[in-house]
């Protein structure tokens, strides 16, 4: 019992946690589609976010990398959001950064959020420039 413990509690689990590492810096800088048009390659993946519990919404993260949550879309599942989220309810945590500013830099940046403020501001820009 004791080896079996040793083998799946501490082996299996650390080559687990690694490869999911791994994949969150590797895989989703290579597939996947962008929130953000951010100047690195950081791409969202779906299947890494359900396997790191979240950490797969890499773009997102790599946009606003101060937000404890990385989920930035309803439908994108954020489980480490929910999790600091309830140790903040139960005081052991706080200053969570948990709001998506949309007043900085990235609200430009945008790509599949707000079209139609980008492309305003595009405009305006452009007219300023004439």
């Amino acid at each position: 019992m004791a080896a079996s413990f040793v083998v799946y509690g501490l082996f299996v689990r650390l080559v687990y946690v690694f490869h999911i590492t791994w994949l969150v810096n590797s895989a989703s800088h290579k597939w996947g589609y962008r929130n953000y048009d951010t100047p690195d390659n950081s791409r969202n993946l779906w299947w890494v976010a359900l396997l790191s519990y979240g950490e797969g919404w890499h773009n997102n993260h790599h946009a606003q990398p101060r937000l404890a949550r990385h989920g930035h879309r309803w439908w994108e599942l954020d489980m480490n959001y929910r999790f600091i989220r309830l140790l903040q309810k139960l005081h052991l945590v706080w200053d969570v950064a948990d709001q998506i500013d949309h007043s900085d830099a990235t609200r430009t940046a945008q790509i599949g959020l707000d079209h139609a403020d980008a492309a305003q501001e595009n405009e305006d820009r452009h007219i300023t420039a004439v």
